[in-house]
């Protein structure tokens, strides 16, 4: 088994990458997703049928909006095998939390329950199965976030669920601050600088 690392390339980043992506009809493809979201497509497409792909990326596609298509595109035509959420500190050079997916290309319509585990407190593992009394087996539907929890939080989580209302169903207007991605409307030059701190 070979894990990939794709290209972390945000597609708000280059106009011209993310027209030609979403010109090419990937069902995974979000305007505001990062290329290594459709790196999981692609290489399913590659795969013969039952063939196994193996990643290591961000793990925010998981649970960011963007990463609803992917989500959904991976629970109609893949078979989940392994889930492992790593957190920060996996690669020196990078502050991203990454996570590993493994899969087998294989269409179906048979509910989908597969290992995961989560590793983002921990520190140095040189050795996954050292930690696999931890396995918890999610069953995620559709589009939604992909959450590993143990069975009391889930539990726990499913009956605020159902007793409670989602903020997006309350009627409020929710403000945020700074939105990142936007990279170029924090980079200023010189001259900028020395007049803003002037002013």
């Amino acid at each position: 088994m070979i894990i990939g690392n794709p290209p972390y390339v945000q597609l708000q980043s280059s106009k011209e990458l993310s027209e030609s992506l979403q010109n090419q009809k990937y069902q995974s493809f979000e305007k505001t997703s990062d290329l290594y979201c459709l790196f999981y497509e692609k290489g399913n497409q590659i795969l013969k049928e039952k063939g196994l792909l193996g990643f290591i990326t961000s793990n925010k596609w998981m649970r960011a909006n963007y990463g609803k298509s992917l989500r959904k595109f991976l629970i109609e035509n893949t078979k989940p095998y392994l889930l492992l959420d790593l957190g920060s500190g996996i690669f020196e050079s990078a502050t991203v939390d990454s996570n590993i997916l493994l899969f087998e290309k294989k269409k179906t319509n048979e509910q989908k329950s597969f290992e995961a585990l989560d590793l983002m407190k921990e520190k140095n593992v040189f050795d996954f199965s050292q930690f696999e009394n931890r396995k918890v087996k999610i069953e995620p539907k559709n589009d939604e976030i992909w959450t590993i929890s143990n069975i009391l939080d889930a539990k726990i989580k499913q009956k605020i669920e159902k007793i409670g209302t989602p903020l997006k169903n309350w009627d409020v207007k929710i403000n945020y601050g700074v939105k990142t991605g936007f990279n170029e409307a924090f980079m200023i030059d010189e001259a900028t600088k020395v007049r803003l701190i002037t002013e």
